[in-house]
């Protein structure tokens, strides 16, 4: 697919699941915190990310969105590439090279992101994401202060 039906398969993988968007990104409010998801053209290609950013907190009515510089915990949807091989094998990537997959294949990843990896703890809040901590997330930056936010 080309990069403007690659947008859109996103932009509907997103809206069909609650997100709206507020300018770039795409947010979706849970109980205890709100859930980000955008796209980020590399600069190295024709390739996508999709990255996902969780804010804890409350944010029940939320106007002035953040941005994903102000996230606490960030993430990837990722695929199985097609060219790219490590050791003669396939691998998992997080860069999505658009041209290279139909809809079809794309959206197992996808479906697959979204009930394991994002909407977890938007339905089940900003425990779930404690949960699997080291499992499923992963702590960046700030850590003790997320780690305090997370058991908050």
């Amino acid at each position: 697919m080309d990069k403007k039906q690659f947008k859109e398969f996103c932009k509907k993988e997103f809206n069909t699941r609650g997100f709206k968007k507020y300018k770039n990104v795409f947010y979706l409010t849970g109980h205890d915190l709100l859930c980000g998801i955008d796209l980020q053209k590399s600069n190295y290609g024709d390739v996508y990310y999709v990255n996902y950013y969780y804010f804890i907190g409350e944010f029940e009515n939320i106007t002035d969105y953040p941005t994903h510089y102000e996230s606490d915990i960030q993430g990837r949807i990722a695929v199985m590439s097609k060219k790219q091989t490590f050791q003669g094998r396939q691998f998992m990537t997080a860069q999505i090279e658009y041209e290279e997959y139909t809809k079809e294949e794309l959206r197992p990843y996808f479906d697959r992101a979204f009930e394991k990896e994002i909407l977890p703890p938007v339905h089940h809040g900003k425990t779930f994401i404690l949960d699997n901590l080291g499992k499923i997330y992963s702590l960046t930056l700030h850590k003790e202060e997320v780690i305090q936010k997370l058991k908050s």
